[in-house]
C-alpha cells in the first residue's frame, strides 16, 4: 500500500497552512514599495511545515504502508491524502482530480476546511475526513478506505500519538527567525484546540481542547534535538500557558535536561505572570505571540472575546522587552462593529505597545465560526481562496473594501517606519541577538 501525503501551494507570498486554525493564510500587505519589501521579509523569516503530515508519516509507516511526503508533486500511489486549506483549495482540488485520472488513486482530503465544507472536494476526492485524521490513519494504511464524509472523531489521548516523523521533509528550509536565526525550527503541539469562545476564532472549528503531559512534551523535544538537530521549536498551541502549572513544569523539565533550545509560544497576556515568564525565558522562550485584536474592549466583548486589561497587557509586554523575548502582537481590522476611527485607534495602540512584530489581519468570516453564521448573508465573495486573512469578503456596514485594504497597508507601513520601532528592532536583533552555537548534524 503506497500513500502520498500531499500539501499544495502556488502563492508567491509567504503561505502558512497551520495558522488560522488550519485554514491557512497568505501574507499580503499592499502595493507600495515598502509593502512589497515587508512581504519579501516575511518569506525570508517564516517557513513552518504541517505537523499533521509528519504525524501521518509516523502512523502510516508503523502500519506497514509505504509513505511519500510531497509538495505540489504527483507520483503513482494507491492513496492520496491531501491537506486542505482555504488559501489553496482550488489548487488542492485540481491536484486530487489529476491523481485520480493519472494513477487511478483513491483520494482523501483532511484538515479544517475540508471538514467544514466537505462538499467543495466531493467531485475530486473519494472521501473527506472530519475531526482528526490520525484517528483513522492506521485503518487507511491497511487499505480500509471509506467513502463520503468520514467522521474520524478526536484523538482521545494525545500522549499516545507517536512523535511526528520528519525524515522526508527538507529540514534545512524550515525556519522561524523570530525564535532563532540559527539551525532548524520545527513545529510542535503540546495541546490541541482552544478553551475560549471568541466568535471569530477559526481554532474552535473542527477541534476540541486537550493537552499533553509535560513529560511527554519533553520526550518529543529530546527526540527532535537528538534525531534532527533542531535548534528552535515553534509551539503551535493557541493557548500554551492556559494551565500555569503545566507550562512551568515543561520549562522545569527542559532546564533539568540542560537542553540548549529556543522556542516560541502563543497565549494570552492574562495567562502570564512575572514568575512564570522569567522561568520560561530561562528555559529558552524567545518568541511570544499574543492576540491584542483591538483597542476597543467593548467591541471584542460583543464578539465573545473578553480581552485582557490594557494595563496587564502593557506590563507583560514591557517585561518581555526587558528579558529579550520578541513579542508578536496580532490585531484584527474590520469586525462588523468596527469603524474607520476604531481601526485608527487600534493602529495607534499597536504603536504604543511597540512590539517587535505585528500582524494586522482583515476580518475573515471563516466557515464554521459564529462570525460566519452572523455575516453569511452579507458575504459577496464566492472564491474561497479569497478568505485568506488579508482580503475583505463581506459588505461592511461602515467601510468599503478599498478603505479596509488601505487601512491595512497604512497600518503596516506607518508602524515599521517609526524611529521608535526601528530602535526596538535594533535592540532585539543587533544589540541583543539570540545566538545559538552552530551544532553539526
Amino acid at each position: 500500500m503506497k500513500v502520498v501525503v500531499l500539501s499544495a501551494s502556488r502563492h508567491k507570498n509567504c503561505t502558512l497552512k497551520d495558522v488560522a486554525g488550519g485554514y491557512g493564510t497568505v501574507f499580503t500587505v499592499g502595493n507600495s514599495w515598502f509593502a512589497r519589501l515587508l512581504e519579501i521579509a516575511k518569506r525570508r523569516i517564516a517557513s513552518i511545515p504541517s505537523v499533521t503530515a509528519a504525524y501521518l508519516q509516523s502512523i502510516l509507516e508503523s502500519q506497514g504502508a509505504e509513505v511519500a511526503i510531497k509538495h505540489n508533486e504527483l507520483e503513482p500511489a494507491d492513496l492520496y491524502l491531501i491537506a486542505s486549506s482555504i488559501t489553496d483549495c482550488n489548487y488542492e482540488k485540481e491536484l486530487g482530480r489529476q491523481a485520480k485520472k493519472r494513477f487511478g488513486a483513491k483520494v482523501g482530503y483532511f484538515g479544517t476546511f475540508a471538514a467544514t465544507v466537505p462538499e467543495f472536494y466531493s467531485e475530486a476526492g473519494d472521501f473527506v475526513v472530519k475531526s482528526e485524521i490520525e484517528n483513522i490513519a492506521a485503518d487507511l494504511a491497511k487499505g480500509q478506505i471509506r467513502s463520503g464524509v468520514v467522521d474520524a472523531g478526536f484523538v482521545p489521548d494525545l500522549n499516545q500519538l507517536p512523535f511526528p516523523n520528519w525524515d522526508q521533509f527538507t529540514l534545512r528550509k524550515y525556519k522561524y527567525s523570530i525564535v532563532t536565526a540559527r539551525g532548524i525550527t520545527l513545529p510542535m503541539l503540546s495541546s490541541r484546540g482552544c478553551p475560549y469562545t471568541c466568535g471569530y476564532c477559526p481554532y474552535l472549528v473542527n477541534s476540541r481542547y486537550r493537552v499533553r503531559q509535560p513529560e511527554n512534551v519533553l520526550e518529543e523535544i529530546e527526540y527532535l534535538v537528538r534525531r534532527y538537530g533542531v535548534r528552535g521549536i515553534s509551539f503551535r498551541d493557541p493557548m500554551f500557558t492556559f494551565h500555569r502549572g503545566r507550562a512551568m513544569k515543561i520549562a522545569d523539565l527542559v532546564l533539568s535536561k540542560g537542553l540548549n533550545i529556543r522556542f516560541g509560544i502563543e497565549t494570552r497576556t492574562d495567562k502570564l505572570d512575572e514568575e512564570q515568564l522569567r522561568l520560561l525565558h530561562r528555559a529558552g522562550l524567545r518568541s511570544l505571540e499574543i492576540g491584542i485584536e483591538s483597542a476597543n474592549e467593548e467591541m471584542l466583548l460583543e464578539n465573545l472575546r473578553k480581552a485582557p486589561g490594557k494595563e496587564q497587557q502593557e506590563t507583560i509586554i514591557d517585561l518581555c522587552h526587558r528579558l529579550g523575548i520578541r513579542v508578536i502582537a496580532n490585531y484584527i481590522l474590520g469586525l462588523s462593529n468596527d469603524t474607520v476611527e476604531g481601526v485608527r485607534r487600534t493602529i495607534a495602540y499597536a504603536k504604543k505597545l511597540n512590539t517587535f512584530a505585528i500582524q494586522f489581519t482583515v476580518t475573515t468570516p471563516y466557515p464554521g465560526t459564529l462570525l460566519y453564521e452572523s455575516l453569511k448573508e452579507h458575504i459577496f465573495e464566492e472564491d474561497w481562496e479569497k478568505f485568506n486573512g488579508w482580503t475583505n469578503v463581506y459588505t461592511h456596514p461602515t467601510m468599503t473594501s478599498e478603505e479596509l485594504h488601505h487601512l491595512r497597508e497604512e497600518a503596516y507601513v506607518s508602524y515599521h517606519l517609526r524611529p521608535r520601532y526601528v530602535w526596538r528592532f535594533l535592540i532585539s536583533t543587533v544589540l541583543r541577538g539570540l545566538p545559538l552555537p552552530n551544532v553539526a548534524r
